[in-house]
């Protein structure tokens, strides 16, 4: 027996809307392209991080292993961004990062922590490891970090961990716990750079030191891991399902 017209439409609808699930992320996506650097900074490289919506602009000097690096993203309103390296290879706790969050004065600030623990952050005045030309600020919703750190000879296994959230009385709050958020690390392989691969004199804060070759792109999220192709498949074959109803 035939279903009528309007349950076929229902079930068309449902699915649509289960597949929008699919192609939305929780957070609001900067691409390389969209997000403007001020004019006095400029990179060699720039990737489209796989969570949150956030983009690193970088260069790597392999001769003196500094990493300048332009990190954006687009935090809760009146939130925080952070962006920071982990020398054990790990996630978030033996991160020291850079975290900037509204001024109480107005405009944004930028301030060094270390996070010790899930609900244990202390802030320094120092890493363990070289940085300077540290600075942030915010336009049009995105927050950006721009600082230079120098990467330890001995450290080989380096992630980099980056993350959004929000404040509560002009504090830092804990972050979500959504997969996005818990997801937000990666290996950063430019550490990993011989000495002889590239790049000569020293990194500064606008990104002008040559850098190995990178994959960069635009792309984040499931459709990243899926596919064009994938979901373009999965709506025929469904949609034909519907219609055979």
């Amino acid at each position: 027996m035939a279903f009528h017209s309007p349950f076929k439409t229902t079930i068309a609808l449902s699915l649509l809307v289960f597949l929008s699930l699919f192609f939305t992320s929780s957070h609001s996506a900067l691409t390389c392209a969209s997000y403007k650097l001020p004019a006095n900074r400029t990179y060699a490289n720039c990737t489209a991080l796989p969570t949150l919506g956030a983009i690193l602009h970088y260069t790597f000097n392999a001769t003196n292993r500094t990493l300048a690096i332009a990190y954006a993203a687009e935090p809760p309103k009146s939130g925080w961004v952070a962006w920071g390296l982990n020398l054990a290879g790990g996630g978030m706790i033996g991160t020291q990062a850079f975290i900037a969050i509204p001024a109480s004065a107005g405009g944004i600030t930028v301030h060094r922590y270390n996070l010790t623990a899930y609900k244990a952050i202390d802030e320094v005045k120092a890493f363990t490891f070289d940085s300077w030309d540290v600075a942030t600020e915010g336009a049009g919703g995105a927050v950006a970090i721009f600082a230079v750190v120098a990467i330890p000879e001995k450290a080989g296994n380096v992630t980099h961990v980056w993350q959004v959230g929000p404040t509560k009385d002009g504090k830092l709050s804990i972050h979500e716990t959504k997969p996005d958020n818990l997801q937000a690390r990666a290996a950063l392989p430019v550490a990993l750079a011989p000495a002889s691969a590239g790049g000569s004199g020293n990194s500064s804060g606008s990104g002008n030191a040559t850098a190995p070759a990178a994959s960069s792109g635009d792309k984040s999220g499931v459709s990243e891991r899926f596919g064009v192709g994938f979901y373009f498949g999965l709506i025929v074959a469904l949609m034909t399902a519907v219609v055979a109803l």
